[in-house]
């Protein structure tokens, strides 16, 4: 079999058994990579998979297996990128799973193109209707753009530079916006990527993952608090001046021309709806969902669960200004 002259970087904290699910999946692609490198992260060094390690061998793909415990995945990713010995690298995370023939289209693609980077194309997976609400509030049924399922030529790293090293979540958001920043040439993938890991999920765990990605990711330069900020200083101000109209302005007197009945509960009323029909209608219809699925009980778990969230993104903001030393000593003696 003809192997692609690629490498396929895998950072991994995953177990043993979504470890040895990713490798099945990689052995049934209509072609494979001449390079494999797999860096784990794991806190406890586990093994990996002896029948894929014999795979490899068979078919003389060349598999390099590092272990780096309590890495961050833009560190890992870097590992990979020094240790290959060719010019086109791609991306994949153990949660994702590719078409067949997602390399071999990919590599052709960024070959026969000016492109340096071809971007991977991920699908959120669901199995059950708490899955789905979580996916609504939060990546949307549309496929989006993505590092992992990437097939990148080397070269951009010499125009962009490489991952941040110190960063738990957000490296790759980053170095996205790096090569925006810097005009870099790309393409999309037409293959989609398949991504597994919200099997399971639960809503107190997503709220924690939003909290400790945001914790980590608000140092990034790209991401800043401003539009949430600005909407809680907008909704706070639209309160207060709601608050304070009939006593400023109509100096509480039912006959003057600027006293407005009940008013600050219908600016309230207003805050709710706007934000209600922002995150409950036009941001999952947006992002791929249709009113048949918002209807009829759908739309207010949704909308439950994006202020979840959006509070949640708000206080670890806040949090990661005054606490991250705390919280980032506390996660590493675990």
């Amino acid at each position: 079999m003809k192997l692609l002259n690629i490498t396929l970087i895998v950072p991994s904290n995953s177990d043993y058994e979504k470890l040895s699910l990713f490798f099945r999946n990689i052995m049934k692609w209509s072609q494979f990579p001449k390079e494999i490198i797999l860096i784990k992260t794991n806190k406890k060094k586990q093994p990996t998979n002896k029948f894929f390690i014999n795979f490899c061998k068979k078919n003389n793909i060349l598999f390099k297996n590092f272990y780096k415990p309590n890495l961050y995945p833009g560190a890992a990713r870097n590992i990979g990128i020094q240790n290959s010995t060719l010019k086109i690298i791609s991306f994949l995370d153990v949660g994702t799973h590719a078409t067949n023939k997602w390399l071999q289209h990919g590599f052709e693609k960024i070959n026969k193109t000016n492109s340096l980077i071809v971007w991977g194309k991920t699908y959120f997976i669901t199995n059950s209707k708490k899955e789905e609400i979580i996916r609504a509030s939060t990546y949307g049924v549309k496929p989006i753009n993505t590092l992992p399922g990437s097939i990148i030529d080397k070269k951009v790293f010499n125009i962009v530079g490489i991952f941040l090293n110190n960063i738990r979540s957000g490296e790759d958001a980053e170095w996205i916006y790096r090569v925006n920043m810097h005009n870099v040439l790309t393409c999309n993938s037409k293959e989609i990527i398949k991504y597994q890991n919200l099997k399971g999920v639960s809503y107190t765990s997503i709220i924690k993952k939003w909290f400790r990605n945001y914790c980590f990711s608000s140092k990034l330069s790209y991401l800043t608090a401003n539009r949430d900020i600005y909407l809680l200083v907008f909704s706070f101000l639209i309160a207060l001046l709601a608050y304070n109209w009939n006593p400023i302005f109509a100096e509480w007197s039912h006959q003057s021309p600027f006293y407005i009945p009940h008013i600050t509960k219908v600016s309230m009323m207003f805050i709710f709806l706007a934000y209600f029909f922002i995150r409950g209608f036009i941001l999952p219809i947006k992002k791929g969902h249709d009113l048949k699925f918002l209807l009829p009980l759908s739309v207010f778990k949704i909308t439950l669960l994006s202020l979840c969230i959006d509070v949640t993104k708000l206080i670890s903001f806040i949090f990661a200004k005054f606490y991250i030393k705390y919280y980032e000593n506390r996660n590493n003696t675990k």
